[in-house]
């Protein structure tokens, strides 16, 4: 049966790429070496947990799928130290295709950053995967063209066992959407105080009014929210001062709070973290995560070629 489908995602964080999967039926195991990044995963009922370190481990079982979003900074364009193979996560892209090796699903998923399209240790081992005998694809898509409301550009990979993995891509086509706008998300939480909901609290930054041209006029990275706009993509707030649309509008100005932020990456309203973890942990998880927004669109495909490759 196709429920009975088990997933493994590995690199799985907070379940933003799980989340899809779970939603259309399939069981889920995520893998990550952040306990942090379990427990939330865990409490939010993606999928049973498993704490490993990817760098060395190989996670044994028996898997029909395997996803994942293998680290990005070695080739994110908002890491200017080290970059490429200089940078120590360079590595956990090859343990990620490693596990295709080892488990030969019928099919599997990568998500990353564009820039990852260029990299010869990606080329090589898709040509090593060809080889025996995958179909693999890849394309850049953006969340918002499958309503989510932020802008953030990501290279998606495609790979099957039966057929071409092109037409995994003309059935998520199927899926596109009208992105929806920073209010869409978030306008329910306009009057709430700080604490009045789950995960709704932000850091107290004096530095906001010193540089309100430098928000007004985006320099730096750090933007305004425009309430009938789709965000641009960010990074983690701690350190990317992202500011709530009514800021400088007649209310105090602010960085959007954790709750804000997770639904603008595009999880549920009912989405919590655990209680205990700093506000620089949560926002990192949001901002490593995939958009459940576009993982169910990619779980709805994949349940489409499966079902036509009559998936024993």
């Amino acid at each position: 049966m196709m429920e009975r489908l088990r997933v493994l995602d590995i690199f799985c964080g907070a379940g933003g790429l799980g989340d899809g999967f779970k939603k259309t039926g399939f069981r889920l195991e995520g893998v990550d070496i952040s306990e942090k990044a379990g427990r939330t995963y865990e409490l939010n009922k993606v999928g049973s947990f498993i704490k490993a370190d990817l760098s060395h481990e190989i996670v044994d079982g028996e898997y029909e799928i395997v996803v994942g979003g293998p680290p990005c900074k070695p080739w994110s364009s908002v890491n200017l130290r080290k970059r490429g193979i200089k940078h120590q996560d360079y590595h956990l892209l090859s343990r990620y295709f490693e596990h295709i090796k080892h488990h030969s699903p019928k099919v599997f998923l990568l998500e990353n950053v564009p820039p990852l399209a260029n990299d010869q240790t990606y080329k090589a081992n898709i040509k090593r995967l060809e080889k025996v005998g995958y179909s693999v694809t890849g394309k850049k898509i953006v969340y918002s063209d499958f309503g989510a409301p932020i802008r953030r550009h990501r290279f998606i990979v495609f790979g099957t066992k039966n057929g071409d993995a092109q037409f995994f891509f003309k059935k998520l086509s199927k899926y596109e959407e009208t992105p929806k706008m920073v209010k869409d998300a978030i306008w329910s939480l306009r009057d709430k105080k700080k604490d009045e909901a789950n995960d709704h609290v932000w850091p107290e930054l004096k530095t906001i009014n010193k540089y309100k041209e430098y928000y007004r006029t985006g320099k730096f990275g750090w933007y305004i929210l425009n309430w009938d706009k789709p965000a641009p993509s960010f990074g983690n707030i701690m350190k990317t001062y992202i500011l709530h649309p009514d800021s400088f509008d007649g209310r105090p100005p602010r960085v959007i709070s954790v709750k804000e932020a997770s639904l603008i990456m595009g999880f549920d309203e009912d989405f919590r973290f655990p209680k205990g973890l700093g506000l620089g942990s949560r926002y990192q998880m949001i901002v490593d995560a995939v958009s459940p927004v576009f993982s169910y669109a990619a779980a709805k495909a994949v349940k489409e070629i499966i079902s036509e490759q009559s998936f024993s």
